[in-house]
């Protein structure tokens, strides 16, 4: 069962280290100033699309919002700012990212099949 007192709290660290009063996640999500201060005071636990809106605004992610755990605790923090910057960008600069994705991985598939 989801606690809704640690959600909170992990909502509230997060606004905390980006500086942001519960206003401009209100402006930044579209979510009520009512719902974000009964998530933060630990009385109701986001729903899911909620929870997603947070986890980007927050810049972290669902899992760590709801659990406190994340599989990407293992990531450098330039990985993790690599993963906020894409999160950031607009569509077409995202396509450039992918397009470079995309080029990695069939150098990467054409080196093994010479291996192979």
């Amino acid at each position: 069962m989801l606690d809704s007192t640690a959600i909170g709290n992990r909502i509230k660290e997060k606004q905390e280290e980006h500086h942001y009063k519960q206003k401009e996640i209100v402006e930044k999500t579209g979510i009520s100033k009512s719902a974000i201060s009964n998530y933060i005071s630990g009385n109701r636990v986001p729903d899911t699309e909620t929870i997603l809106k947070l986890s980007y605004i927050l810049e972290t992610s669902v899992e760590w919002l709801l659990t406190g755990k994340s599989t990407n605790e293992n990531f450098t923090k330039e990985e993790k700012s690599i993963i906020a910057a894409y999160r950031k960008a607009d569509p077409a600069e995202q396509g450039v990212i992918k397009k470079i994705l995309d080029i990695q991985e069939q150098e990467e598939k054409l080196s093994q099949s010479k291996i192979g």
